[in-house]
Order: C-alpha cells, then structure tokens, then sequence
C-alpha cells in the first residue's frame, strides 16, 4: 500500500526570550504612555504556542514547562524550575488570547482555534515572554488562516497589543526600537556568545518601574543609537565590543533599591567575565554576556547561590528566530506493520 503523507493540522510557534543590551527612557507622553530607546536580543530561552483548528471560539490552555532539563538551556546549567517561572495568570488576561482576539477583529475571520501556551520564560522578570508569545501567536493564526496579513500589518497590529511585541513579530534576532518600541531598525546580529539569566526570586511591576524610573531623568532627552547608527553595524567577531561601550539601563537606579540584592548580582556577572552585565528591560532579571560557554556557566553558578536569585541559567544569543513548525495530525493511512 502507498503511505499518504499526514496532513498539516497547526503551527508551533519558539517564543524567544530578549535581552535589552540599551534601554534609556526619552520622554513621558501626556497618556502615561514613555518613549524608548533601546537596542534588543533575542536569546534561547523559549515558550511555546501551538495554534491548532478547533471548536467555535478561541480555547487557551497555559502551562508550565516542567521538564527537565530544559530544553533551552543548552550549556547544561539545569531547568528553570516551576516556581521560577511564576504565576501564569487569567488565561482571559495572557496576551496570547489578546492576540488571537485581536487577529480576528482584524481579519474579520470567524474564530474557531486551539491554543496552548507553555510557559519556560519567567513572568515579570524583563525577558519579554508574554510579548513574544504574543507576536508567536500572531504569526501562527497568520499562516494557519492563509496569511490574511502582511508582515508590516502583523508589526502594526501587535504595537497595538503591547510595546515590545513589534520586535518579536519583525522575525529579527537584533535590531534597534524607538518611540513606544513599535519603530525598528534591523541590525547585523553579533556572532552567537552565552549569556547567564539570573532570574531573582522578586518580581517587579513595568508600570511601577516606569514611574519611579522617569521621576528621576530629566526628560524629554535626546536620543543616543540614533544619533551613532555605524555602531551598530557589525557583525564580525569585533561587533561585541562596541555594544559593551554603549551598554546601559536607565532603570537600574530605581529597580536596584527596590529588589534588595541586585544590584550585587550584577557586579557579580561584571566580576566574573561579562562584557555586558545589565537589568534587563524595567527588571526584574539580569544577564551577563560572555565570550565562552565554560565562564558562563561558573558564574551561573555563582549568582545561583546568592540570595534571592530563584534560578540562573546559560543560553545562546540568538543570530536568528526559529521558524514556525507545522503540526502534523495522524489521520494518514499508512503502511501496515
């Protein structure tokens, strides 16, 4: 008998995590809303979204990944644990579902999907999981449905949902973001180099951090990477250099006196071999870039001992996002045994 290839039945979408290597606050719109500028990285810590044909209506389904080890951490360090991750939330909130409502507001299409959202990207830490599991979304429900929208519609439509998920719909691995962070410039990815998450045990609110970051600048400010654009244009193995001389975080003051003891987990990544060590978006975890695998994971294991950090880990910076991964149903007929 003749094997009858499977049907495609869904997507997955790899959410990458981000690091910001810059981040300054411009100015503080009369909305509440801030203009940014930062240059971001993706890094290979990942959530998963499958999209999948289902009943009338869009279902969400959110988990844990609790395997171990994971997956992501490919230098060996150990899993994120359960309880690092942190609170998954209202499904009703988790802005897979805003992005799903969204899509389909959008496209006028009829909603009848199956989504499952596996959380390895610890909430509220500054590493853009719940934007980039997003912009997943999106991308999925895009070609699921025939690719209804262009790649600058599904920019636009996610800088409508949340400020950072214009970089993770752009498919960029590098690139630079001004305005509310749904202006973007692509940039040549730096050569792949470990970087340690250290992902503390506190958790620290974006509006909050916002607030009390922005009462201490004298905004408005003008902007830096704008302004130096050939800084940014390396890739060879020289590109890291320059990003170590620009590296900052206008958050830092304020999320340091507020999460007691990490201000030391930083100085502790710089100690031990960091060329970048910085808070990552408005906090609360922190990373260190490293030239080798082997001084990535000494100093993992050093900050993973210090107080109040829940967990630490190595993973790649990324020169490339995954693709999206087609699902295979089983209704086939196959060959007999």
């Amino acid at each position: 008998m003749t094997r009858r290839r499977d049907p495609m039945t869904g997507w997955t979408a790899s959410c990458p995590a981000k690091v910001n290597l810059f981040l300054r606050i411009l100015a503080r719109e009369d909305t509440g809303y801030h203009q940014i500028e930062t240059l971001f990285q993706a890094v290979g810590l990942y959530d998963r979204v499958d999209v999948l044909p289902g009943a009338d209506g869009i279902s969400l389904e959110v988990r844990r990944e609790d395997s171990a080890p994971d997956t992501a951490d490919l230098f060996g360090t150990g899993p994120v644990a359960p309880d690092a991750i942190g609170d998954l939330g209202d499904p009703e909130e988790n802005t897979v579902k805003k992005a799903a409502r969204a899509f389909f507001a959008a496209t006028g299409i009829t909603p009848a999907v199956s989504l499952v959202l596996t959380k390895s990207i610890p909430a509220g830490t500054g590493l853009g999981g719940a934007s980039s599991d997003a912009a997943g979304t999106l991308t999925a429900l895009n070609a699921l449905h025939g690719t209804p929208l262009s790649a600058r519609d599904l920019i636009g439509l996610g800088g409508r949902i949340g400020a950072d998920i214009p970089f993770f719909c752009s498919g960029a691995a590098t690139a630079l973001a001004w305005g509310r962070g749904d202006r973007l410039l692509r940039c040549p990815s730096p050569p792949s180099r470990p970087v340690v998450l250290a992902i503390p045990r506190a958790r620290v609110s974006t509006a909050t951090a916002y607030r009390e970051t922005s009462a201490g600048l004298q905004l408005p400010a003008p902007p830096s990477l704008l302004a130096r654009p050939s800084l940014l244009a390396g890739a060879g193995s020289e590109a890291w250099r320059p990003l170590a001389a620009l590296q900052w975080n206008d958050f830092e003051r304020a999320v340091f006196e507020r999460v007691s003891g990490l201000a030391g987990v930083r100085a502790a990544l710089a100690s031990a071999g960091a060329s970048i060590a910085r808070l990552t978006g408005s906090g609360s975890a922190v990373f260190g870039v490293f030239g080798d695998a082997d001084r990535a994971r000494a100093a993992a294991a050093t900050v993973r001992e210090m107080e109040g950090v829940a967990a630490a880990l190595v993973v790649p910076t990324l020169t490339e996002v995954p693709a999206l991964e087609p699902v295979i149903g089983a209704t086939g007929d196959a060959d007999p045994p």
